[in-house]
């Protein structure tokens, strides 16, 4: 499938544009709320024609995906402490306070929206969610190299233990997103990682 961020349906992005329209699509956000976040306000916001986003994306949902994915890659970065779980916990951390302080609204409201739109959900999975998790393996796999999980490691299980916490607390907010929590599942997953194959 087609990545719905991608420029194919017109002429190449200028790279001015697309930042002000990001930019200006997550004050609206903020200011407004995502219901009432409108293209045409965000284009107003941006100074760029509605058109020109139109061309870009296909909708409101698909915009704001790349804004989350935008955000959510300047808030975090991939972590080198040494150790799985102090990776995890680093990793885990600068996503939870992303969250928690200017992520949190969107991410519902995308999560909504991938509920009600089959191709969204695609998406969602290959431009968001699958970086996410490619982040995650990335570290399991180092710490495979080092020695401190076994070979045969479950990776799409422990992806699951680390981001489906998040999204429970995420849609529910029956507990806190922070360092604790961070620092928490990074153990279990370790624990649960360690623990999987043996009798």
């Amino acid at each position: 499938m087609t990545d719905q961020t991608s420029s194919a349906r017109g002429r190449p992005r200028d790279t001015k544009s697309h930042t002000a329209v990001l930019d200006a699509a997550f004050r609206v956000l903020q200011r407004e709320g995502y219901a009432a976040a409108t293209i045409e306000r965000i284009a107003a916001e941006a100074g760029v024609a509605k058109q020109t986003i139109y061309r870009w994306w296909k909708g409101k949902a698909p915009l704001f995906m790349e804004v989350l994915a935008h955000k959510a890659g300047q808030a975090v970065g991939l972590p080198d402490t040494g150790t799985f779980d102090g990776d995890v916990a680093a990793l885990l951390g600068g996503t939870f306070s992303a969250v928690s302080t200017t992520l949190r609204p969107l991410m519902r409201a995308l999560a909504v929206e991938l509920l009600q739109d089959e191709d969204f959900a695609e998406s969602m999975r290959e431009v968001f969610v699958e970086r996410r998790r490619a982040n995650v393996r990335s570290l399991i796999q180092k710490a495979i190299g080092r020695g401190e999980l076994p070979i045969e490691t479950d990776v799409e299980l422990v992806c699951d233990l680390l981001f489906g916490p998040m999204w429970y607390r995420l849609m529910f907010d029956h507990a806190p997103l922070d360092r604790r929590a961070a620092d928490d599942l990074a153990k279990v997953a370790l624990l649960a990682a360690q623990k999987q194959h043996l009798p």
